[in-house]
């Protein structure tokens, strides 16, 4: 079973009247101030998982400053959310234009590749961002370079691009989540348990970690083991799929 990623829309990001035909002026300190507002209301209720409202927020922010990258990708992040991909790709494209290309944007414009399917331009966007001397978070980019990969069947890309990742950054979680699905595709079950350990290790919070964990010792008869990777799931996000599956194999395991 392969996993799309859900925590790079993880780290990634974050009735209105639109102005037509007219030329990008300099917003005067009243405009900036207002675009301010709502570039905030628009991040805050991206993190309440409000779409609508974020891209209602965003719009209304582009009106006093559409030269802002940040309103822009705000703009991308919201319509990604909707599934209005189009609309996505063109604001992060937007982004980047008025940013001179700062890597981030590339970063999230690779994980919208991911969420479409187009595994190469995402790799190529993922890249661009990682070899960027500027990004502080070359790691997250090298996890995607091996994600969009492992999508395509490239296992051992994949896995470089892991490994990449884990040389810049010991300690970020998704490196060894990320490995122990790859082993696990691969029918290497003892490997993938060590480093989905090492994922919940890494950060404690994390039920699909346990719930992958879960699976890992089951295929290696630690049952033992297995039942408490899933009771961890259920206790941590009880409401999720992950932990719905989880009871299951629960009941399979008594």
């Amino acid at each position: 079973m392969r996993l799309l990623p859900n925590l790079f829309l993880w780290f990634l990001l974050f009735g209105t009247l639109m102005f037509v035909g007219c030329t990008s002026v300099e917003p005067t300190k009243d405009a900036s101030q207002d675009a301010t507002y709502h570039k905030l209301m628009g991040a805050s209720a991206l993190n309440e998982n409000n779409p609508a409202d974020a891209l209602r927020e965003y719009l209304q922010a582009e009106q006093f400053d559409d030269r802002d990258p940040e309103i822009q990708a705000g703009l991308a992040e919201a319509y990604m959310r909707k599934k209005a991909f189009v609309e996505a790709e063109r604001h992060y494209q937007r982004a980047l234009d008025l940013s001179n290309y700062e890597p981030k944007y590339f970063n999230n414009l690779g994980a919208l590749y991911l969420t479409m399917e187009r595994y190469d331009d995402a790799i190529a966007a993922f890249r661009s961002a990682a070899e960027n001397l500027l990004f502080d978070r070359p790691e997250v980019s090298w996890t995607g370079v091996g994600v969009a990969n492992y999508q395509k069947g490239d296992y051992p890309a994949a896995e470089r691009a892991y490994q990449k990742a884990k040389e810049i950054n010991p300690l970020y979680f998704q490196v060894p989540y990320r490995l122990g699905e790859l082993y696990f595709a691969q029918g290497r079950p003892v490997e993938a348990a060590e480093n989905f350990n090492k994922a919940v290790e890494l950060f404690p919070n994390f039920a699909e970690g346990y719930y992958w964990l879960g699976l890992t010792y089951m295929k290696i008869e630690e049952t033992g083991k297995a039942r408490s990777a899933f009771q961890d799931v259920v206790r941590l996000d009880p409401r999720s799929e992950e932990a719905r599956l989880a009871k299951k194999y629960l009941d399979i395991l008594d």
